[in-house]
């Protein structure tokens, strides 16, 4: 793993590198390269299908579409008086698009613990209940207990590869008192749920109210097992596995890292790094300063090794403070767009935001196809690239699924100059076109095999054009800005495509006048010259399971819909974008074009 040097400011010598801001009537110190969030609410928070942030606070659904600036209430629960919702509660939309919230009800909240007697007493609890959603948040279905007792928090709810949903939990038991932790496991949207095996640390975990194994976080390896880290205050924390998507803890022990008796929260990222954000001790060896830094740290193998923990905020304590009063703990992290994290503590006032790449910037691809010039090639533009100058140009056929365990369909893409156009071919094997025989506009190239272009004046993606063009030579082409702000209504001037059928797939021909690149604040391409480009190939198939239709909104199809079952989409890149869902508006997914003689 490439490891970089972080700096970690944790003392009074580099308090002139803090930038000092006021969170309500708290001043707090945050990193250099973090700012403050425009939101004062406590996340978790989710991303609507159309790209509005959700939250949820005591008794309310909160809908941002102005990035945190402004908050739409909605009501959560139908019966005020039966639930309210506790600050400690998970939130997650899954990809099928519905909304599950696990929240403890303080409605029914009742505190009796006294350790003499066995901890727990008769009628402590706070149960949690979980709620759904289907329709983005707007509604939400009567609340079902999932466990009654007394749970102190929750921390997180993630959905695995399979589809699965899992929830770490815990609950209060008692002789002597202490706390235990496991997972619910649901594979039907957060219907039912199944409870794991039971991680009981005895003695090790200590007893009393805080004492025992609690407030887990989880997170799914890339080999599938799942992950847990468990609060404990023996100086780190003790970590778990499951080979079974969650039903069942094993290799249960003390793990590597160090950590004050502080919950932590473990993120998968899109790069596909794990972020950890968690309480280190200010002094180890005094045990002192638990709670007044927060940090942060990345991993690229699944633990094996992190980058040196950075801390993000500081409340530092003066002479004659109370330590509760500095608390920046329990943290929820949530990826607002691929990179951009928004952190808040729930003990704290901290609402902020950061950019991974400002701490560990993501490797951009070198990998690089190389376009002839030919100012006397002579190529008549009809969809089948047969003209013998396409001999002479070079043919890129590395493409593959970067999300997918099977070998891609056949494709090969070459291009070259004449001077005047930038002329490219894709040649597409493909036994199963989807193609539609009338488009309501050019949008529709959602729901059809096509191939794609894109080409970026820079490496951060802030300006970039793109051109997708189906079975049928039909081009569909707008402007981006990172992360997709798209303006559809934007034309490649001067772009022309054609297409012709093949036995078993179909061939893409067409040209971009280089004029339009030097307009677009390219420069003009010629030999030595190169730019950043992507090569991409959306790989649809019929479905014709007979199942019942389900049109979910994503990313992909931009809530858009079709008459009938939508296509089975599977994605093609010449460049593994090195991201954990399917995306090509990303910097990962881009290599070079360069122009050569």
């Amino acid at each position: 793993m490439r490891c970089f040097a972080l700096l970690a400011l944790v003392c009074a010598a580099a308090a002139p590198a803090w930038n000092k801001v006021e969170f309500g009537k708290k001043t707090l110190l945050l990193h250099p390269k973090c700012e403050p969030l425009p939101a004062t609410l406590l996340g978790p928070f989710a991303k609507r299908s159309d790209g509005a942030v959700l939250a949820v606070d005591d008794q309310r659904v909160m809908v941002s579409k102005d990035e945190g600036k402004t908050w739409t209430p909605r009501p959560l629960f139908a019966d005020t008086n039966k639930f309210q919702c506790r600050g400690e509660r998970a939130l997650l939309r899954t990809r099928e698009g519905t909304m599950i919230l696990a929240f403890l009800n303080v409605k029914e909240m009742v505190l009796r613990w006294n350790q003499a007697k066995g901890g727990p007493q008769p009628g402590m609890r706070i149960p949690v209940y979980v709620t759904r959603s289907s329709d983005d948040g707007e509604t939400w279905e009567e609340p079902r207990m999932l466990q009654d007792g007394y749970c102190g928090a929750l921390r997180t709810m993630i959905q695995l590869r399979s589809g699965r949903v899992v929830l770490g939990c815990q609950v209060a038991v008692s002789d002597p008192g202490r706390h235990v932790c496991f997972s619910y496991a649901s594979d039907d949207e957060g219907r039912t749920w199944k409870k794991s095996n039971v991680i009981d640390l005895g003695k090790y975990g200590g007893y009393g109210d805080h004492g025992g194994g609690i407030e887990p976080t989880l997170a799914q390896l890339h080999d599938g097992r799942l992950w847990m880290l468990i609060r404990t205050y023996r100086g780190c924390f003790t970590e778990a596995y499951s080979s079974d998507e969650g039903l069942t803890w094993t290799d249960i022990k003390p793990g590597k890292i160090e950590a004050s008796g502080s919950p932590g929260q473990l993120l998968r990222l899109q790069s596909g790094r794990l972020a950890l954000f968690w309480n280190r001790y200010i002094d180890k060896e005094k045990k002192t300063g638990r709670r007044e830094q927060l940090s942060m740290a990345f991993t690229e193998d699944d633990g094996r090794t992190w980058t040196g923990p950075v801390v993000v905020a500081y409340d530092p304590m003066q002479p004659g403070d109370k330590e509760p009063d500095h608390r920046l703990s329990y943290p929820y992290v949530y990826e607002h767009v691929p990179g951009e994290l928004w952190i808040t503590t729930f003990q704290g006032p901290l609402r902020m935001k950061l950019r991974e790449d400002d701490f560990l910037p993501r490797r951009l691809s070198e990998q690089t196809y190389r376009a002839r010039w030919l100012p006397a090639a002579t190529i008549k533009l009809d969809g089948k690239a047969d003209e013998p100058a396409w001999a002479e140009a070079g043919v890129e056929k590395h493409f593959i699924f970067p999300w997918k365990k099977t070998e891609a369909p056949a494709t090969e893409f070459p291009a070259l100059c004449d001077g005047k156009h930038l002329y490219f071919t894709f040649r597409v094997h493909d036994e199963d076109i989807v193609a539609l025989d009338k488009l309501r506009d050019e949008q529709d190239a959602m729901f059809e095999d096509r191939v794609e272009l894109y080409f970026s004046r820079d490496e951060q993606m802030k300006d970039y054009y793109c051109a997708e063009v189906d079975s049928r030579g039909r081009a569909f082409d707008y402007r981006g800005a990172y992360y997709r702000q798209l303006d559809m209504g934007w034309n490649f001037k001067g772009l022309e495509a054609k297409a012709s059928p093949l036995p078993q797939g179909y061939v893409v021909e067409g040209r971009i006048p280089l004029a339009s690149f030097e307009a677009m604040g390219f420069p003009r391409l010629k030999p030595g010259v190169k730019i950043r480009c992507g090569l991409y190939r959306a790989e649809f198939s019929h479905d014709r399971s007979g199942r019942p239709v389900v049109q979910r909104p994503s990313i992909h199809n931009r809530g858009r819909q079709l008459d009938g079952p939508p296509p089975l989409q599977e994605w093609m890149s010449w460049v593994d974008p090195k991201t954990e869902e399917p995306d090509f508006h990303v910097p990962t997914s881009l290599g070079w074009l360069e122009i050569v003689k």
